[in-house]
């Protein structure tokens, strides 16, 4: 059995299979690399040793299946896989996530935006909250997504009181609520029908605002977002701007345990806390909620102004007052149960470190700590200059620092005699230099007692290439491609060489770049080296990246009898490559077998990526069709999935494909 494809970029004509499927179990996730960028000026908490702080999350697929014990926390999907639907478990399943240690159940609710045409709960002359008569607009949207969240509520709350829960709009409320939001689901933006605009996204981020709104208006303290970043973003737009930085993201696509809690650290895919991870444990889906972020982290002060120094610490992102316990540094700074920082009083130069915890009242917990450094002067940019032969006789720069009180005093203690710098932090030369590097050092003073050490760079003779690097055009805009190189630090005219390059790609002797014609698509690198008159030296670099033309042109010439000859020029669009047509064959649950993908421009073997407990390898690649090694895990449920191919020059396209138990034949 084959699955047709919607491809990323694809001009093609798209069939959408409509299934229902746990959002969190059958997206197809790219693994994410491990690597962390942290935030300048955050820190997390350490890992939570809480056992609390590990958990799983589960709806309708696991119905009827042993669910494991002993468990921190459980998140349960209200939903049959779509908004306006009840999880046929949803009671049983809560009562699962109340025998946990954290004794308390979260909810997840599926979301869409399908738009007006043949939906059924599309609202219309709906008053409140926003005015709709079943246009397809914004507030409409709005309107969707808002009555989505009602009904969601309105079932965990009918399961809690199934369960015997005495106050059970007061424990619905009291939970974590997220929001799934994956493009497996129905999204304007995705849809054939309306595709990716502003207007699309302008509607499906209403939808989700209305949901947002709708858990307020009711009480629920703690609402945050489930999604991939490519999927986010697919979705709601390449950037959302602040619109929903205040809400905390659960995000997929990590392997083990030690990713998870190494992704906590940073921004998340809306600019806000990372709150919930979730990586593959036990042929489910595992989370590990993640500490609470505090900044800032650092200070500096002057010892003079030591005395009256104050910094309030924050909770990156938390939508709840949190309280804040010191259990270091005292007493120098004290932490106020705010999370106030102050000082005991005037305090020598020197480096003062408080920490302890943190806590908010929806159970979350991490760590925070904060550093003041006191009397120390620090050098601020520009700590660097380059400047050509000519010029070097008449150059002066001025040294600039912060965290002084008063005026500071430079001395030189090392470096080249070639360089000076005055009291005041001036840096000159001693006259004209030859081609080089000079470096200067030397410490700070003020009155107060602060102080400081400095350096600075000074490169003479270097000509910089400045402006425009790369550039990214079609075939078929090569041909009358030209583009002028710019450099800095030279001394009158420069003379470009080229060296690499060559002859696809032609540079002038003023640095002028041209092709020799139309060129096919590919990568064209051009190097070479620039000199002036004066003995100014440097290097310069351009990449020129060329895909395939957009049109394809073909020309016909017919002769006809008394009218003579007629030509007909006809330009037909080129489907934007990779592209995936269907999958031949269909996995299996517990099993290897072989799969062949057919489409358009597989080419270096792509990385093939579905949701975990699913490899796949590719062991052939002919350019139209990609054979996979496809291997399940047992237990994995069946259905339709989605193969992601993501080639190496960063385009991907999808594909859907069958997956079925052992038992079957094949």
């Amino acid at each position: 059995m084959s699955s047709r494809a919607t491809c990323h970029r694809a001009r093609v004509v798209e069939l959408r299979i409509v299934f229902f499927k746990s959002a969190k179990i059958a997206t197809a996730i790219v693994i994410v690399a491990t690597s962390v960028i942290v935030s300048v000026g955050m820190v997390t908490a350490s890992p939570p040793n809480s056992p609390t702080s590990y958990g799983y999350d589960i709806s309708f697929p696991q119905c009827g299946g042993n669910l494991p014990t002993g468990v921190g926390f459980g998140i349960v999907g209200v939903n049959y896989g779509h908004p306006f639907s009840t999880n046929p478990c949803l009671t049983t399943e809560l009562k699962w996530g109340q025998s946990t240690l954290s004794g308390q159940t979260n909810f997840y609710t599926n979301t869409d935006n399908p738009g007006p045409a043949n939906n059924a709960h599309w609202p219309n002359n709906q008053q409140t909250p926003e005015v709709c008569f079943g246009a397809n607009t914004a507030v409409c949207a709005y309107d969707y997504g808002w009555n989505a969240a009602q009904q969601s509520f309105a079932s965990a709350v009918a399961a809690e009181t199934a369960s015997g829960s005495t106050s059970a709009t007061s424990a619905a409320t009291s939970a974590h609520w997220w929001l799934d939001v994956e493009t497996g689901n129905a999204w304007q933006s995705i849809e054939t029908a309306y595709g990716p605009s502003a207007t699309s996204f302008a509607n499906d981020q209403a939808e989700i605002q209305g949901e947002l709104a709708y858990f307020s208006s009711v009480g629920v303290a703690w609402v945050g977002i489930y999604a991939t970043g490519q999927q986010w973003r697919t979705i709601m737009g390449p950037n959302t701007g602040n619109t929903f930085v205040s809400v905390p993201a659960w995000m997929p696509g990590y392997a083990t345990i030690a990713a998870a809690q190494a992704a906590c650290v940073g921004p998340s895919f809306i600019g806000g806390r990372v709150a919930m991870i979730q990586y593959p444990l036990n042929g489910l889906d595992g989370d590990y909620a993640c500490g609470l972020l505090s900044t800032p982290t650092t200070a500096t002060v002057s010892v003079a102004a030591s005395t009256t120094f104050s910094n309030q610490l924050s909770v990156f992102a938390d939508p709840v007052p949190v309280s804040y316990v010191q259990t270091a540094g005292s007493p120098s700074l004290l932490v106020s149960p705010t999370g106030l920082v102050t000082t005991s009083g005037a305090l020598p130069a020197g480096t003062y470190v408080a920490s302890g915890t943190t806590s908010d009242s929806m159970g979350n917990t991490g760590t925070f700590g904060f550093t003041l450094v006191v009397g120390v002067i620090t050098q601020n940019a520009p700590t660097a200059a380059s400047v050509s032969i000519a010029s070097s006789a008449s150059y002066a720069g001025q040294l600039v620092v912060s965290g002084s009180n008063g005026s500071t005093t430079f001395t030189k203690t090392g470096g080249s005699p070639s360089l000076l710098v005055s009291p005041t932090g001036l840096v000159t030369t001693i006259g004209t230099l030859p081609a080089g590097t000079y470096t200067l050092s030397g410490t700070t003073l003020d009155t107060s007692g602060d102080n400081g050490t400095f350096t600075f760079t000074l490169s003479v003779g270097g000509i910089l290439q400045s402006g425009a690097m790369f550039a990214t055009l079609t075939s078929d805009q090569t041909s009358t491609f030209s583009h002028q190189l710019v450099v800095t630090g030279a001394s009158g005219a420069v003379t470009f060489v080229q060296s690499v390059g060559t002859p696809s790609l032609l540079v002038s002797p003023t640095g002028l770049i041209t092709t020799n014609g139309a060129l096919p698509a590919g990568s064209y690198v051009v190097r070479g080296t620039t000199s002036d008159v004066a003995g100014d030296r440097g290097k310069f670099f351009f990449n020129l990246r060329v895909s395939a033309s957009t049109t394809t042109t073909t020309t016909t010439t017919t002769t006809v009898p008394v009218t003579g000859t007629t030509t007909t020029t006809t330009t037909v669009p080129v489907v934007a490559l990779p592209v995936a047509y269907r999958v031949v064959g269909h996995a299996v649950t517990g099993a290897t077998v072989p799969l062949t993908i057919t489409g358009l421009g597989f080419y270096g073997r792509p990385r093939v990526t579905s949701h975990p407990g699913t490899t796949a390898v590719v062991t052939k690649d002919t350019g139209n069709a990609l054979v996979l090694k496809v291997t399940v895990k047992p237990r994995s449920r069946s259905g339709v999935f989605t193969f992601t191919i993501s080639l190496s020059n960063g385009t991907f396209c999808k594909v859907r494909y069958v997956q079925r138990p052992s038992t079957v034949a094949r």
